[in-house]
């Protein structure tokens, strides 16, 4: 692949700099290299930010699954416009992205969906994520209603479980240094080309 001449570290395409530093965290990261923090604004203009699991990327964006009614979703439909994070301390690194959010398709959804453990299904069934709780017992109650619901039957993808696509515009890649002269470099999508440039620490 060519690299730009600002720096030997750098690629063109920001996609391929994230991979390279994705499967090294994998390696070395010992809680979920794939979560990431997801930062959405409200109807008030209200920002919150919370993790998710990365479930899969490519030019097409950065995918993750939840339920449409949470706060997050309600957040989504509100403002498309949303920021993760990746921080990964084993490696001294950490990610950036800004971009508008997509929804993707049922297909693919449904696809993901089949893949998830039992006990997880039964689980996007028995929550109804975001809302009031009156008592964990309620929730267990739930669990339990649903388990034997779906007991030895293929488990339905609730309408409300969906799988979300964030397109990015921004890319910043953060290096721990010494003497915190960290190293940061940005990629900003402008015309649909990637411009690269360093930022101070």
């Amino acid at each position: 692949m060519k690299k730009v001449n600002i720096t030997k570290q750098y690629y063109a395409d920001p996609l391929i700099l994230f991979h390279e530093w994705f499967e090294e965290a994998k390696i070395k990261e010992i809680n979920d290299p794939n979560a990431m923090n997801l930062a959405t604004i409200s109807k008030k203009n209200i920002p919150s930010s919370r993790i998710v699991l990365l479930k899969s990327f490519s030019k097409s964006g950065f995918v993750f699954f939840t339920n449409k009614s949470s706060k997050k979703g309600k957040s989504i439909l509100n403002n498309p416009n949303v920021a993760l994070n990746f921080h990964w301390k084993s490696i001294r690194k950490q990610v950036r992205i800004e971009g508008t959010v997509l929804q993707i398709s049922k297909k693919e959804v449904d696809e993901y969906f089949k893949t998830r453990p039992f006990l997880s299904k039964v689980g996007a069934w028995s929550s109804n994520q975001s809302s009031k709780l009156q008592k964990r017992e309620d929730l267990k109650v739930r669990f339990k209603k649903y388990s034997a619901i779906y007991k030895d039957k293929i488990v339905p993808r609730p309408s409300y479980w969906v799988g979300y696509s964030v397109d990015p515009s921004l890319f910043e890649f953060w290096e721990e240094k010494k003497y915190r002269l960290h190293d940061r470099t940005e990629y900003q999508k402008i015309r649909n080309k990637w411009i690269i440039r360093k930022l101070y620490p």
